[in-house]
């Protein structure tokens, strides 16, 4: 599992908005900057959605394998959602999170328990996937944007202009 690219896909535990605000966004590019500085791996698409994650992620040799990623991922984001919502007084959605904890060592769940993952082995799966994620904020039962490059929490303004919010390895093949 050692430098291959996946597409990666988790989701806030009962799909519950969280990545609305800024500050909530940028735990992600926080998660990612310490992929990308402690172990060597890259962004290479993504898309941050109200209440799950798309990347495109390509794994070092010096990285964990995948489900400890992903574990190590949510549990960061855990934290650092935890603490949002106390500081912004959001009351019911941290009950909603306490009420449905499975474990007993934490008092929150945020995420739903699996998560999806697809090795890229093509140029024309890449492409595919990379489209997805971009076209996502787009499609009706999201309505977050008209076109992919209107939508700030993706990598589709990297692709397009070469500057996006959050900077990648852009693939060009």
């Amino acid at each position: 599992m050692a430098d291959e690219v996946y597409f990666i896909t988790f989701t806030i535990f009962g799909w519950k908005n969280i990545f609305v605000k800024d500050k909530y966004c940028q735990l992600v590019f926080k998660w990612f900057d310490y992929l990308q500085n402690e172990y060597g791996n890259k962004i290479h698409g993504y898309v941050i959605m109200s209440n799950h994650i798309h990347i495109l992620l390509f794994i070092s040799r010096k990285s964990p394998k995948l489900p400890i990623l992903i574990l190590n991922a949510k549990r960061f984001l855990s934290y650092g959602i935890r603490n949002l919502l106390k500081t912004d007084n959001e009351a019911d959605l941290l009950n909603f999170f306490a009420e449905n904890k499975t474990k007993s060592k934490s008092n929150y769940k945020f995420f739903e328990p699996r998560y999806d993952s697809l090795l890229i082995q093509t140029e024309k799966f890449f492409l595919e996937k990379l489209n997805y994620i971009h076209n996502n904020p787009c499609q009706e039962k999201w309505s977050l944007s008209d076109k992919p490059e209107d939508y700030i929490y993706s990598s589709a303004l990297n692709y397009i202009t070469g500057k996006g919010l959050y900077e990648i390895e852009v693939v060009d093949f």
